[in-house]
C-alpha cells in the first residue's frame, strides 16, 4: 500500500470511530429513551409561581402547519405540581425529523400567550401584541435519523423562568399557554437550517 493510500485509509477509519462515539454518546444522555425508565425523580415538580394561575403546553402551532420545517415538535407534556406547591415541569417531547438528512443537534424556541390568543394565532400567525415572551434553550445534542422520531427531555425549559416577567412578590396571575418550537437544528452532512424569527 502507497504512503498516501495508507495515510487516506487511516484518516477513515479514524474518522468512523470518531463519529460512532459521538452517536453513542449523543444517544446515551437521554433519559426519555426508555420513558418507563424514568427515575421518580424525573417526575418531581419545581416550586412555581404561586396565586391564581392555569397554563398548559403545546406544540409551536405556525410550524405544525408549515411543511419546509424539516423537523418538528410533534409532541409535549407537562407535569403540574400539586396547589399546595405550584409549580409546572416540561417532561418528555417527540422531535420528528422530517427531511431526508440525520439531525445531530437542536435548538428549541419557546413562545408564551395568553390562552385566549391561541385561536387568533392559529388564523393569523404570531402578532407582536400577542407574544409575551419568548427564548431559546442551549443546543440539545441529539441524534433523530431522516424521516424518524426521538424523545427528549423539555425540561430544560424552566416555566418560572418563562414567566418570571409577570411575577410579582411571587404570585402569577392569568390563563397561558406555553408553546415550544425548534430554532435551529443542525445536520450530520454540516447543513443548518434556521427559523424565521417571531415578530417583536
Amino acid at each position: 500500500m502507497k504512503p498516501n493510500h495508507f495515510a487516506g485509509w487511516l484518516l477513515a477509519i479514524a474518522t468512523a470511530m470518531l463519529l460512532a462515539s459521538a452517536n453513542a454518546r449523543g444517544q446515551s444522555v437521554n433519559p426519555c429513551d426508555k420513558p418507563s425508565e424514568l427515575p421518580p425523580s424525573f417526575f418531581e415538580v419545581p416550586v412555581g409561581p404561586q396565586g391564581n394561575w392555569k397554563a398548559s403546553v403545546s406544540l409551536d402551532v405556525e410550524q405544525d402547519k408549515d411543511p419546509m420545517v424539516p423537523v418538528l415538535v410533534a409532541g409535549v407534556g407537562s407535569i403540574q405540581g400539586p396547589a399546595a406547591r405550584r409549580g409546572m415541569r416540561l417532561g418528555c417531547g417527540l422531535l420528528k425529523n422530517r427531511s431526508e438528512k440525520s439531525a445531530v443537534a437542536v435548538q428549541l424556541r419557546w413562545i408564551l400567550v395568553r390562552s385566549a390568543d391561541r385561536q387568533v394565532i392559529l388564523q393569523s400567525g404570531f402578532k407582536p401584541d400577542a407574544v409575551l415572551n419568548q427564548g431559546l434553550t442551549p443546543e440539545i445534542p441529539l441524534n433523530i435519523s431522516g424521516n424518524d422520531s426521538r424523545r427528549t427531555d423539555f425540561s430544560i425549559i424552566s416555566f418560572a423562568e418563562v414567566t418570571a416577567p409577570f411575577t410579582k412578590d411571587g404570585m402569577l396571575v392569568g390563563d397561558y399557554l406555553l408553546l415550544v418550537g425548534v430554532n435551529q437544528v443542525r445536520f450530520s452532512d454540516g447543513s443548518v437550517w434556521n427559523a424565521a424569527p417571531l415578530p417583536r
